[in-house]
């Protein structure tokens, strides 16, 4: 966890509806002032799990701390959190600046105290221009930012976000995450956010908690998560991986030698207490990482013989699909600034990577959970 306190503790939390298991001994603390995003696919136990913070589900074991006092059985209106959903719920009679103006007056806070506050609220969320608008003569994006502005004005110790950005279209999707992020940054109160979308995970959170099947899977930053996932899910989940299975015939620290391709021995690195020499792995290359070349390369690194099989443009690259000597898929996205001839399917071409773009994970459970259609998997 970050420097500074936890404001929220999840201290060994499981939830279960009868038989069903909806999260697994969940563990973590959540610091003050951190955007922290709970990332998984639907039915993960995220959204439960955010609901019990809230205080809308109870656990079934296990303890929830605010600020170092456990609120586990507390009503959700006992709770120093608020919560945004993907509905907005304004009303439709206020004007922006009353609905916002809503929980205050509602705390009997003195007017101008409430007054000082939606002014400074409305400067954040950069609508203090509307503020005698009412939210049906606003656009879906600044809805959201009124939604926002109510959450914040009680000034919450927690501000709990449950997929807000869901019912908005791509391009304003993409803008609502700066906007977010700096008004989470501006606030300064911790945000706790849940989504599927791996991208809107990467781009806003300090830390992201990955959950599958009701399990923490990892916690750590966008870049651990990323360039270090600590199972194949994960890899898989974020962002977009090549996943070849194989066995580490060497290891030497955190350096190993892994033989996939049907014995091609390739560089790699790897964990701490993860996959030992003589053991099965799963070998992971992130597409970017992937050079391509016509001729053989030298020196350092991994080198595999290929054959193209499918070039596509993608605007900001040009995803190449290759196939290694068994077969198995290789997937490289090459930039606009790296000059390659005319290729072709059926072209003879050779992949390479640095060995410190190569990770060694434990072997897949089961490569069934990768869901991500752009995961490439062998096996």
């Amino acid at each position: 966890m970050p420097g500074g306190k936890a404001v929220i503790e999840i201290d060994h939390v499981s939830k279960r509806f009868g038989d069903f298991t909806a999260v697994h001994d969940a563990h973590f603390d959540i610091a003050e002032g951190e955007f922290f995003s709970m990332l998984g696919p639907s039915g993960c136990g995220k959204t439960t799990t955010l609901r019990m913070i809230a205080g809308f589900e109870t656990p079934t074991s296990g303890a929830i701390r605010l600020e170092g006092t456990d609120v586990s059985r507390v009503p959700p209106n006992r709770r120093d959190v608020n919560t945004v959903f993907q509905q907005y719920a304004l009303f439709p009679h206020m004007t922006v600046a009353d609905n916002v103006a809503f929980g205050p007056r509602s705390r009997k806070v003195s007017k101008a105290e409430t007054t000082k506050r939606v002014k400074e609220l409305l400067e954040v969320v950069r609508l203090s221009d509307f503020a005698h608008r009412r939210p049906a003569q606003l656009s879906g994006g600044q809805q959201q930012r009124v939604a926002l502005a109510r959450a914040l004005v009680n000034l919450p110790k927690a501000l709990l976000l449950d997929e807000p950005l869901g019912a908005l279209d791509l391009k304003l999707r993409h803008a609502m995450q700066f906007e977010l992020k700096r008004i989470q940054r501006e606030v300064g109160i911790t945000f706790v956010y849940v989504t599927h979308d791996q991208e809107e995970a990467l781009t806003m959170s300090d830390r992201i908690a990955v959950m599958s099947d009701g399990h923490v899977e990892q916690i750590g930053t966008p870049t651990e998560i990323y360039d270090v996932p600590g199972s194949v899910f994960v890899a898989g989940f974020i962002g977009q991986a090549n996943l070849w299975p194989g066995t580490v015939t060497e290891r030497t620290g955190g350096r190993a030698t892994f033989t996939t391709f049907g014995g091609v021995a390739l560089p790699a690195t790897c964990r701490a207490g993860t996959v030992q020499a003589g053991q099965a792995g799963t070998l992971m290359v992130r597409p970017e990482r992937v050079a391509v070349s016509t001729s053989e390369p030298h020196g350092e690194g991994a080198r595999v013989p290929a054959t193209m099989t499918d070039l596509t443009f993608q605007g900001p690259v040009v995803r190449l699909v290759l196939e290694a000597p068994d077969t198995s898929p290789i997937v490289a996205h090459i930039g606009h600034d790296v000059a390659l001839p005319l290729l072709r399917p059926g072209d003879p071409v050779w992949a390479t990577w640095a060995a410190d773009a190569a990770c060694v994970l434990p072997p897949a459970a089961d490569n069934a959970a990768l869901t991500n259609d752009d995961v490439v998997i062998d096996g």
